[in-house]
């Protein structure tokens, strides 16, 4: 038993070391589908407004980024997920980033469950590849390596996971338990952890609940979650509510930089399993009274309808761009159309662009379609999965 144990420790280490040859290779997969101009243009067009009408975003902490403890290696964002709810979090927060247009080594890109990837129905009204465009990466550890070692931007990552996203509106402001993929990194390039705190999020899709029979089941099939709620049966009339959610007032606070670096004494190479899980319980026990007193601060309106009705009445000329029922034409439209030659006037309106997207991106009237617009859904997705496992 001994024995076991040792050889199972030995053959964990050796999984914690990633070459130099390795990451070398990966950086293609790294780089191949982030386009900046893609992403800074997708934002002005579209996310902006989504982000400063809808959800009102708020930073606190955020008036610059903060400082690098070591040039060399990328700081590592760490966030709370929102319960039962399209990752919109997430995405206001890298879009609002990306708006700044910081420089390549202080821009971010987040680390997200491959499952969002995977399965076509979970990139966002079914945009191929839109998450990997915007900068995503799917987390694993090799592509958590080459990001550090090729230090191009700053790190984001959710710590609890899809379980963060699919832990029910009982379970709001809750942590639940980290992955140890982010303390490995930080104690292996000596670098900050900088964890931040999305309120507001959680009610996005409130009275939501995880039956977790039902979780298991639909994971299955890439669904990080079904949430049993009101907005579920809605959502099956009309699809593209199932992307979407209530104008939740979002505000991302920054917290106390976490330095795990200086809290150990053991180099990185001899680091067990069993004690990466204790430190990241206790950088979870860090966070959670963080969460707890912004919730508090930040968190009394989590709608603020006088404030939503104000952007609205204040942008209502693009009142097609901020409300959620034509959020799937208009990202589509974006999608098609968008030429990075030509930049942003290949986005000009026109009758024959509304044909060409229609006519290239057909799916995108099946959000708009009471059930059968489910059915349609669900073969497109089962057909352009049964195409990628082929390649």
């Amino acid at each position: 038993m001994c024995q076991q144990i040792i050889a199972s420790n030995i053959e964990f280490r050796n999984r914690l070391i990633i070459s130099d040859q390795e990451i070398e290779q990966n950086r293609e997969n790294y780089t191949r589908y982030f386009s900046k101009p893609y992403l800074e243009t997708f934002c002005s067009h579209v996310l902006n407004y989504i982000s400063d009408v809808w959800y009102r975003a708020k930073f606190v902490g955020f008036d610059k980024m903060p400082d690098r403890n070591n040039s060399e290696s990328p700081i590592i964002f760490a966030n709370n997920h929102s319960g039962m709810a399209f990752p919109w979090d997430a995405i206001v927060f890298i879009a609002k980033m990306a708006d700044r247009k910081l420089p390549n080594p202080n821009g971010v890109r987040a680390l997200i469950s491959p499952m969002l990837t995977k399965f076509p129905y979970m990139c966002p009204f079914m945009i191929d590849d839109l998450w990997w465009k915007a900068g995503c990466i799917n987390a694993s550890l090799l592509n958590f390596e080459t990001g550090m070692k090729l230090n191009q931007s700053n790190i984001l990552i959710f710590p609890e996971g899809i379980d963060g996203i699919g832990k029910g509106f009982d379970k709001r402001y809750q942590l639940q338990n980290f992955k140890t993929s982010f303390i490995r990194m930080s104690i292996r390039y000596k670098t900050d952890i900088i964890p931040f705190y999305t309120i507001n999020g959680e009610y996005n899709n409130p009275i939501a609940y995880n039956f977790k029979p039902l979780t298991n089941f639909v994971r299955k099939f890439g669904m990080p979650f079904f949430p049993i709620g009101p907005v579920i049966f809605l959502a099956i009339f009309q699809p593209w509510i199932f992307y979407v959610s209530l104008p939740s007032n979002l505000t991302f606070v920054k917290g106390k930089p976490i330095r795990i670096y200086d809290l150990i004494d053991k180099p990185y190479e001899e680091l067990s399993q069993k004690e990466l899980k204790i430190i990241s319980e206790q950088v979870r026990k860090m966070m959670q009274p963080e969460l707890n007193k912004f919730k508090e601060q930040y968190g009394k309106k989590f709608y603020n309808i006088k404030s939503l009705l104000k952007a609205m009445w204040k942008n209502k000329r693009y009142f097609f761009r901020y409300f959620p029922a034509f959020w799937p034409l208009v990202m589509t439209y974006f999608d098609v159309n968008y030429d990075e030659k030509i930049g942003a006037s290949s986005l000009k309106m026109s009758f024959a662009k509304c044909l060409k997207t229609i006519i290239k991106r057909p799916i995108v009237l099946a959000m708009y379609l009471p059930v059968l617009g489910w059915l349609i859904i669900g073969l497109r997705s089962w057909y352009l999965l049964k195409k990628k496992t082929k390649k």
